[in-house]
């Protein structure tokens, strides 16, 4: 959320629901061992303290938040939003004076990790865990002029999402996998070796003069290989533009890597970010030229 404007959501009431948080990491006291479970089954299986200022109730197409806990059991509705976390105590207040007084001292905008704690009454309590400087990506001072009328095939992608300031030119090789086709590949392990060919291409196209745009599905660097290409920071470092195609037709919900470490280390790498949704009514993907291109690796 932006702590200038906290209630200011750019999401619909379904896709609030549709990519809120589903599993949460929890320790098992009995079994002495970390496990991730979906919250829905611990809202329902435990008294969960001050759970109102987390979730909302989903139901009839809206999204509510409560105003009391419920008597009766909603478990299979709730959805975490954090709406009345954000609404009924100070913590965004608390964030922003933080925010504000690290950003003076560092003389620069920070990136900062914590954990905040909740008592009865509704009083915050953050503990600060770690700050950083945070890089902000500019196009230093470049003057870009867009036409405003292009041939459609000239258009490789197009987004109307939050994206970085940025330019870069030069391109000469673009690596793409093909997120349907890589939501078809049935087996593990040759899902696994993708992200190690990426990393020797990586070695070797910086060794060339032109620059190269990284394109695949859904999150680089998770280490989930369902949401997307397994990869360590080393193996795309020599990336001028890192895109991350969310695919919903191929079963990638489009869970991009704003707010990540992976995220930070390319904006400080001054790598190129960008969130493309191709199923997305209001972006354009030119299918065609990905699809029929001369493959210059084989």
């Amino acid at each position: 959320i932006a702590v200038s404007h906290p209630a200011l959501r750019p999401e619909t009431a379904t896709e609030v629901s549709k990519y809120s948080q589903r599993m949460v990491d929890a320790i098992d006291i009995s079994a002495n061992d970390f496990k991730t479970i979906p919250f829905n089954k611990i809202s329902a299986d435990f008294d969960f303290p001050s759970i109102d200022l987390f979730v909302s109730d989903v139901s009839d197409g809206f999204v509510k938040d409560w105003l009391v806990k419920p008597a009766k059991d909603t478990s299979n509705n709730l959805v975490l939003t954090f709406n009345n976390l954000i609404n009924q105590t100070d913590i965004v207040e608390i964030m922003g004076d933080i925010l504000n007084r690290l950003e003076k001292a560092w003389e620069q905008p920070v990136d900062i990790e914590f954990t905040a704690y909740i008592d009865s009454d509704k009083n915050v309590k953050i503990n600060l865990l770690q700050c950083r400087s945070l890089h902000v990506p500019s196009l230093g001072g470049v003057c870009v002029s867009i036409p405003k009328i292009m041939p459609k095939e000239q258009v490789l992608f197009r987004s109307d999402r939050a994206i970085n300031a940025g330019m870069v030119d030069n391109i000469g090789y673009i690596v793409y996998i093909d997120p349907k086709i890589y939501a078809e590949i049935p087996d593990i392990e040759t899902k696994k070796s993708i992200g190690r060919v990426i990393g020797k291409l990586n070695k070797i196209l910086t060794c060339r003069d032109n620059k190269v745009m990284l394109m695949g599905p859904g999150r680089w660097g998770s280490t989930n290989i369902e949401l997307g290409i397994n990869v360590g920071y080393a193996d795309i470092d020599n990336t001028a533009v890192l895109v991350e195609v969310a695919r919903e037709k191929a079963g990638q919900r489009p869970e991009v890597s704003y707010g990540t470490h992976f995220f930070q280390d390319l904006i400080e790498s001054n790598i190129l970010y960008l969130p493309v949704y191709p199923d997305d009514e209001k972006s354009d993907f030119n299918f065609n030229f990905f699809s029929v291109s001369e493959n210059v690796f084989l």
